[in-house]
């Protein structure tokens, strides 16, 4: 659908992105993670067009990205913005339908977008009573109006809660979009929510694949929370580190196994042998967002 090709961009003397192969597939939903100054904006404006690589080449089906290329994919995307400044003495209906008309949509699929993203009841309050949650719904809609077979969506969850997150995807799908690329720093919330996940640091592509991919080529260690008897005594740290454990702390109660995954049935079979001396064992899996954080 659209492919970056050796991408790097700079303004004036700063790198923003740096040799950039990334490709988005019709009919996945990829998200793009990394901190503030990653590369993220960048990277969402050169798909949207709003901006062109320095060096490189961007691909649209195939094909050079040329003006009319750009009109084409433009008349199937919508855009959400991460910060966008609705008129709080405007109600949802009125904002949607200002959208709708720069859409070319009239008051039918406004009313039917409305309802999509659950604010069919709010139609016709003010902004100023809107909540942030429903102003996140609002911004979705507007993106939604010109049924777009790609939503680009820039930070679309922050600043809500998990609930609020859960709520966003359960519209999104709701909205029946084909493609979308969503940019974000909550990895943990959002992983497992994409098909894939592109990992930006520092303008470059740290990490690329699904959530299971990631996992299993950067095979992070396990800690295992060994939580002692009353009679247990010096000789459990020992065995810990006797059955493989790379690491052993005392953390809050607990001894604390860092274990590699390879070692980890092994390791856990092994403590058996110590049952005496352990009233209860936690395994504590690692999440992508300590994956995350080592590539950055």
């Amino acid at each position: 659908m659209i492919r970056l090709e050796a991408v790097t961009k700079r303004y004036g003397e700063q790198v923003a992105l740096h040799a950039i192969d990334l490709e988005v597939h019709r009919g996945e939903w990829l998200g793009l993670f990394g901190h503030n100054g990653s590369g993220k904006s960048t990277l969402l404006r050169l798909l949207l067009g709003l901006t062109r690589p320095t060096t490189g080449s961007l691909l649209i089906d195939g094909e050079v990205g040329s003006a009319a290329g750009w009109r084409r994919l433009r008349a199937h995307v919508g855009f959400m913005p991460e910060r966008i400044d609705f008129y709080d003495h405007l109600t949802g209906r009125e904002i949607l339908a200002y959208f709708g008309r720069l859409r070319g949509v009239g008051a039918e699929r406004v009313a039917e977008v409305l309802g999509q993203v659950g604010l069919a009841a709010a139609a016709d309050r003010r902004l100023a009573g809107y909540s942030k949650g429903m102003r996140q719904r609002l911004n979705l809609g507007q993106a939604l109006l010109g049924d777009p077979e790609i939503v680009i969506a820039d930070e679309p969850v922050e600043g809500l809660d998990p609930q609020g997150v859960h709520a966003f995807f359960d519209l999104l799908h709701a909205g029946r979009v084909e493609t979308v690329v969503m940019s974000s720093h909550r990895l943990a919330e959002c992983c497992h929510r994409v098909d894939r996940i592109c990992v930006l640091n520092e303008g470059e592509v740290r990490a690329l694949g699904s959530a299971e991919e990631l996992s299993r080529d950067l095979r992070p260690p396990v800690h295992v929370h060994v939580y002692p008897t009353a009679a247990a005594n010096g000789s459990l740290q020992i065995a810990l580190t006797e059955l493989g454990a790379s690491a052993v702390v005392r953390h809050q109660g607990a001894w604390v196994a860092e274990v590699a995954q390879a070692q980890k049935l092994a390791f856990l079979a092994g403590l058996s042998r110590c049952e005496a001396q352990i009233r209860q064992l936690h395994v504590e899996e690692p999440n992508l967002e300590e994956l995350y954080f080592e590539h950055e």
